[in-house]
Parts: C-alpha cells; sequence; structure tokens
C-alpha cells in the first residue's frame, strides 16, 4: 500500500501537541459493503480504534440527496448498523465524538462499564465523558477520550488523496459526492491518520436476530434499550 506520511499539525483545544499523520488508502466507494441512507450522493465513513483488536478501522458508505453533514453521516451509519454505537457530547459550541464502539466478535451482546444511556438507534447524547470507560466484553471496540486522548477527525475529497486533518466540527462540514470522512482515536493526545480499512460487513438474517436477542439480555442486566427501529437526535 503506498503511504504518504506528513506532519500536519501541533494544537488541540487544550493546547496539547498532537501529531498527525495522512495516509493514502487503497479501498474506495466501490469496495463498501455496508450502506446507509438512500439519494444520488456517496460518502465514506472510516472509524480507526487504534487498539490493535483486528480489523481496528472500518469502512460504511453513506447516501444521500441533497444537502449533508458529516454528523448526519454518522448518526445514519451509527443508527443503521446494529454492532454500532456512539457516545456523543452536545454543548452550546456544537457536537463533540466522546467515544466509539463496535461489537467485533459480533455476539449480538454489546455494553460499557461504566454504562451509558444508549438510546435504541446504538446513540448516546450527554455531557459526561469518561476516559476511563471500556468495552464490557473484551473483544467489542471502544475508545472514548476528552481529558487523557480524543476522536481525531480527518477529511479528504476522494478515495486517492490524502486524509487531512478537518479544519471543522462534523456538524458543519458539508459532504459533496465521494468524499470521505475518518475517527481515528488518538491516544494521549497523539493522532494519526485513519489506516487502511476493513468493509464493514452486512450482517446476516441470523446474526440480526443474534443482535436482538442479544441487546434484550443485556438490557435486563444494564437497564439499556434494544437496537432496533430508532430514530436518530438532531
Amino acid at each position: 500500500m503506498t503511504q504518504l506520511t506528513n506532519l500536519v499539525r501541533s494544537l488541540t483545544a487544550t493546547g496539547v501537541a498532537v501529531v498527525c499523520s495522512a495516509q493514502l488508502t487503497a479501498a474506495s466507494l466501490d469496495d463498501i459493503q455496508f450502506w446507509a441512507g438512500t439519494g444520488a450522493n456517496r460518502a465514506a465513513l472510516v472509524i480507526d480504534w487504534q487498539d490493535a483488536q483486528a480489523p481496528q478501522s472500518l469502512l460504511w458508505g453513506f447516501r444521500w440527496d441533497g444537502t449533508a453533514t458529516g454528523l448526519d453521516m454518522l448518526q445514519a451509519v451509527v443508527n443503521a448498523d446494529p454492532r454500532l454505537y456512539a457516545h456523543l457530547g452536545q454543548f452550546g459550541w456544537g457536537t463533540a465524538v466522546f467515544g466509539l464502539g463496535y461489537d467485533l466478535n459480533d455476539n449480538g451482546v454489546f455494553a460499557v462499564d461504566p454504562p451509558v444511556a444508549f438510546d435504541s438507534g446504538g446513540l448516546a447524547v450527554d455531557t459526561n465523558p469518561d476516559d476511563a470507560r471500556t468495552a464490557v466484553d473484551a473483544g467489542d471496540h471502544w475508545r472514548e477520550g476528552w481529558n487523557t486522548g480524543f476522536w481525531a477527525y480527518y477529511l479528504k475529497g476522494s478515495s486517492g488523496d490524502a486524509w487531512e486533518w478537518a479544519m471543522t466540527g462534523a456538524a458543519d462540514r458539508v459532504l459533496s459526492n465521494g468524499a470521505w470522512d475518518g475517527y481515528s482515536f488518538a491516544a494521549g493526545f497523539v493522532s494519526a491518520a485513519p489506516g487502511e480499512p476493513v468493509p464493514a460487513a452486512v450482517p446476516e438474517p441470523g446474526t440480526l436476530a443474534l443482535l436482538v436477542f442479544g441487546a434484550l439480555a443485556l438490557a435486563r442486566q444494564w437497564t439499556a434499550p434494544t437496537r432496533h427501529g430508532a430514530p436518530r437526535a438532531s
């Protein structure tokens, strides 16, 4: 895989130096298996947990008509994929991504500790990040950060471009046809562009049933809702 490494910027909102690397990826929109939304326009979403659990970088697609933002894409994909979860912060200045998780071992069971109140579409919105929050199942992805790390946001115009550090938040990022958005966890405020992603698979019908039953069982333990048929928060 051809790579281009580039020192990008060294400034975060907390004033901590961050080293960012930009990377060319061989993946394309045509490689995407899991699509959310409908419409003539297409964009890609990459999430890299940077946790050494393979695959640590996953790829989804988003379709839309009219105008859509990076936040619209993230929420639509979380809502569509029952294995994907997001913990967002809503503030007067905008929306922050606290944590992202994925049922990596595909066993239909997902929870975090300390618990967070995910809605039935896999989204939790509050103002309470916890850097110590982890996945209950060690075989799943979960990274959350605010004081000791964060989710770095990267953009590029097409699959062949290099990732660039986003200069705006996801809610203000207006998508264009063919665009790519990437989230990469930066432990210790040291960030790297998303790695080569593996397309997230479309769950088999049997797996979807397992996800529903697993979420029901987990709801009894963690008093959390199930994962099907929920609207997204705006």
